[in-house]
């Protein structure tokens, strides 16, 4: 606090303890007696508009509201037909409180600069929305501070005033949080309800780590609004893409399916906007015609792929749902269709087909139908527990059994091959039981042309 300021506190305090509870404001400046009474009327309350928005009110809330009931006086002797001479002196009441306002705000900005500029922040994030009762509260204890300020007093500044600016501070972190992570917060939330945690692994993480990115980024700096906005998009686009991956998880598919399935659908999109993007180029391009011709021939084989790859995804589509998720798991790759059936089950060491896979193949026998595939090959394949030479065999032999099953369904043998795998390609860990069980398996590959 400098000389200058504790002279004018001083002087102010003075003035307080003389005036008292005065009537008038100690200094006035009287209007002309022939001012317009409404016209200086609505520029008054322009003035105190404008106070308002400097939180002049929060800053020196007893001259503020001194200065609004001397207007209100002046509104009622207008409208009660008292003299100009009595309206006039009340508006020249109304700006000589508010000058009195304006004068001890600046000082106390000077003095509390911190806290106006920590309520400012929080006012600007919409806190009396998202947090009314905390922005009440603290409001309170601003309000003792600065009345308290206003009468020369800077104590309660000193003593509370850090305390003060940390809650606005906090409500501004608060209140943009809030604002801008609050729908993903409400997906990460609904996902780990659903299990995403242990069900979907991989998504939830990439959910996380957005949303710790743009929380961190808000923590640091929560005026940062562009900043903001981008990483709070981020994190609600992978939060809602978590809820999506976890709902189809719960619904019988494998996270790693789903994620898969997802990059093919991405590849396709972009092989059919290249192919779109080229035909548009194709259109302008007059005066390379010859370079055009070879560039429309090279998209329209990427077209002709594209619609090949399209086609695969729909029949591998078509086989899904004749199967349920706990039967079999279908998907596109390498151009071919793979069947990979999970139900499928052989007694221990055996490759006899139990009455009990019968409703399977049936299946199996309606969905190769629905295609017409020029080839299928069957892949037999065990754990790694035991011995690989028997495991080798025991699969060729699996395999064996349903080729010959798939045979009296009239699917010609010349468009089938059996091959015994073993234990040489484990989709899951042989260290557990249930992984173990999961490579004890019969796949199917189908090619179409």
């Amino acid at each position: 606090m400098t000389s200058r300021m504790n002279q004018y506190l001083a002087a102010m305090t003075l003035t307080i303890a003389i005036v008292g509870c005065a009537s008038k404001p100690p200094h006035v400046q009287n209007l002309p007696a022939s001012a317009n009474v409404s016209a200086e009327i609505d520029r008054t309350e322009e003035m105190l508009r404008d106070a308002h928005e400097r939180q002049i009110d929060v800053l020196s809330p007893e001259n503020y509201t001194d200065a609004k009931k001397a207007l209100e006086r002046a509104k009622s002797k207008r409208d009660s037909g008292k003299s100009n001479e009595d309206i006039l002196e009340q508006i020249a009441y109304s700006r000589g409180w508010l000058d009195e306002a304006n004068a001890k705000s600046e000082i106390i900005q000077t003095s509390m600069k911190d806290i106006t500029d920590a309520r400012a922040g929080a006012l600007r994030a919409g806190a009396p929305t998202l947090f009314p009762k905390e922005w009440k509260k603290t409001g309170n204890e601003l309000e003792n501070i600065t009345t308290a300020a206003e009468k020369g007093n800077l104590a309660p500044a000193e003593k509370k005033g850090h305390d003060v600016t940390t809650r606005y501070r906090e409500l501004e972190v608060m209140s943009v949080t809030k604002a801008n992570l609050g729908r993903a917060d409400d997906n990460i939330k609904l996902s780990q309800k659903d299990g995403a945690e242990k069900k979907a692994p991989k998504s939830y993480n990439m959910a996380m780590m957005k949303y710790q990115n743009a929380e961190k980024l808000i923590n640091s700096d929560p005026r940062n609004l562009p900043a903001i906005r981008r990483a709070s998009e981020d994190a609600t686009r992978e939060s809602a893409h978590l809820l999506d991956v976890t709902n189809k998880v719960n619904a019988g598919n494998t996270e790693d399916l789903v994620l898969m399935t997802e990059r093919q659908q991405r590849t396709i999109s972009t092989l059919r906007s290249e192919y779109s993007s080229t035909e548009q180029e194709l259109q302008q391009s007059q005066q390379q015609l010859d370079e055009a011709e070879r560039e429309r021939i090279a998209m329209a084989k990427k077209q002709a792929e594209l619609e090949k790859n399209q086609a695969l995804v729909n029949k591998a589509a078509q086989i899904r749902s004749q199967f349920k998720p706990n039967e079999a798991e279908v998907y596109a790759e390498g151009g071919k269709l793979m069947v990979r059936l999970k139900a499928l089950q052989f007694p221990s060491n055996q490759a006899n087909l139990g009455p009990k896979n019968e409703a399977l193949l049936k299946k199996v026998e309606t969905a190769l139908n629905s295609v017409g595939p020029s080839k299928v090959t069957i892949e037999g394949h065990t754990d790694a527990t035991g011995n690989p030479e028997k495991n080798q065999i025991l699969s060729e032999k699996r395999a064996q059994a349903v080729e010959k099953y798939l045979a009296t369904t009239g699917l010609a043998e010349g468009k089938m091959e059996a091959v015994g795998v073993g234990p040489d390609k484990p989709i899951s860990d042989n260290k557990t039981s249930r992984g173990r069980a999961e490579n004890r398996r019969i796949d199917l590959i189908i090619e179409t042309e």
